[in-house]
């Protein structure tokens, strides 16, 4: 079986790893994108309920990715130390919990899939929209599961075209089957909002299949599967170790974007559906950020495993440099062409103008959640990951939540003031998750994890 060691992934350096893992991800998000485009053609309440339902769908992913930087984390820590005794059972082990997890989670959305629209304040017509678009939409959760497992052995290996290639042909997939529905040369006798579900969820199966045709058969994987309970239980502690921390964050705030979309709705049809077409337009800066985050902490975990820190400080700079200056040229575009960014989606005047000025926003805050995305990762990634997750959580708690309504409600800035919250937000989380970098403490935790 083809590993890649050390010297193999490390030579790759930064930008070999980040660009498959962007277009990746930037297609991963196009799913999304694509549908809430095609809903859009339908109908903007459809679009709507849709992009609301966004933050329910998301936090389970977000939970399988977090734990997939344990995974990662584990594996890349062993590869980086020349160490792949059963290497094929921890790949074995990984996809088995996913398999897990995403039974769990497609058995959770298909019996509270009616209760989830009412839950986030919709109306009666927009929770029925969202309760059907949910139902054929939940073998997907299953299927991103298995996704996932496939796509961190992949990239821990530094194998990162091959997800991209399954994922752009995923998406790909996607588009001409909304295409092909919305204009009738498919019908099956759907609604159209179950239409887009069911064409994600045959899009993630074939994604799916071409991940695992990459991994078996191009890379000649094989896996282990003599299961050893008490290997198992080890592994997953060593998993939990980083990815337990790593999972709180992402979902806390995932849960607190959630409470800050039930207070959108209650601000009004134009509020909502300007804060979706914002979220839709800077998608592209924050992937690249997120790209060279996921870029950054697999090569991390290969210096921690051969105790290089001084090539990893390096790294960290680096990639910081990277996320900020692309990351923000992309959001400068985007704002000053913003009336044709949003004539994508819409022709009212109120959601341009409005859109224009929480790009502005967001052109503001973006280099601190860059920056952030890097810092964060590695202090997890190294087993320093109390000090981030717990600044993360107080501050959106404590800090961002509050100002949400100071500003948004108490204020009367409405939807501005939610954005003006997230940046205060973003730039205390930074400042301090630097310092705790600078202090130079996760070191120790580094060592204890590569031992």
């Amino acid at each position: 079986m083809a590993v890649a060691f050390e010297s193999d992934v490390l030579k790759k350096g930064l930008v070999r790893l980040t660009l498959p893992i962007f277009i990746e991800l930037l297609f991963t998000y196009m799913i999304t994108f694509t549908d809430v485009f095609f809903l859009n053609h339908v109908s903007e309440t459809s679009a709507a309920a849709v992009g609301t339902l966004m933050p329910i769908i998301v936090i389970p992913i977000v939970i399988l990715h977090s734990l997939a930087i344990g995974t990662m984390g584990v594996i890349g820590i062993d590869l980086g130390a020349g160490n792949t005794k059963g290497i094929e059972r921890k790949y074995f082990y990984t996809l088995l919990f996913n398999i897990a997890f995403g039974l769990i989670i497609l058995m959770f959305y298909l019996a509270t899939h009616n209760l989830i629209g009412p839950t986030m304040g919709m109306d009666e017509n927009m929770s029925s929209l969202a309760a059907a678009f949910l139902l054929i939409f939940c073998p997907s959760f299953l299927l991103k599961s298995i996704h996932i497992a496939y796509g961190s052995i992949l990239n821990v290996n530094g194998w990162t075209k091959q997800n991209m290639y399954a994922t752009v042909a995923s998406n790909l997939v996607n588009i001409v089957l909304n295409y092909a529905f919305l204009v009738h040369w498919i019908d099956i006798g759907l609604s159209p909002i179950q239409n887009v579900a069911l064409c994600s969820t045959i899009s993630y199966l074939f994604g799916l299949l071409l991940v695992i045709y990459a991994a078996h058969v191009s890379k000649g994987i094989r896996f282990d599967i003599s299961l050893d309970f008490s290997d198992f239980l080890g592994f997953m502690k060593r998993v939990f170790k980083i990815g337990g921390p790593a999972t709180v964050e992402p979902l806390s705030y995932e849960l607190n974007r959630f409470f800050i979309t039930v207070l959108v709705v209650s601000l009004g049809a134009i509020a909502l559906s300007t804060r979706i077409y914002t979220l839709n337009l800077i998608l592209l800066a924050v992937i690249f950020s997120q790209s060279v985050g996921v870029g950054n902490r697999i090569l991390a975990s290969h210096h921690i495993g051969a105790r290089s820190f001084d090539k990893l400080q390096k790294q960290i700079l680096e990639s910081c440099i990277l996320s900020v200056g692309i990351s923000v040229t992309l959001l400068f575009v985007t704002w000053g062409f913003s009336t044709v960014a949003f004539s994508i989606f819409t022709k009212d005047p109120q959601i341009l103008a409005l859109g224009a000025q929480l790009l502005l926003i967001d052109l503001l805050r973006h280099p601190a959640g860059a920056v952030n995305m890097v810092i964060v990762n590695t202090l997890v990634v190294s087993g320093d990951s109390k000090f981030p997750v717990t600044l993360s959580v107080a501050s959106m708690w404590l800090v961002c939540l509050p100002l949400v309504y100071l500003f948004a409600i108490h204020l009367g800035y409405g939807l501005i003031g939610v954005w003006l919250a997230l940046l205060v937000d973003e730039y205390l989380r930074c400042a301090m998750n630097t310092i705790r970098w600078r202090t130079g403490q996760w070191q120790q935790h580094a060592v204890a994890m590569a031992a």
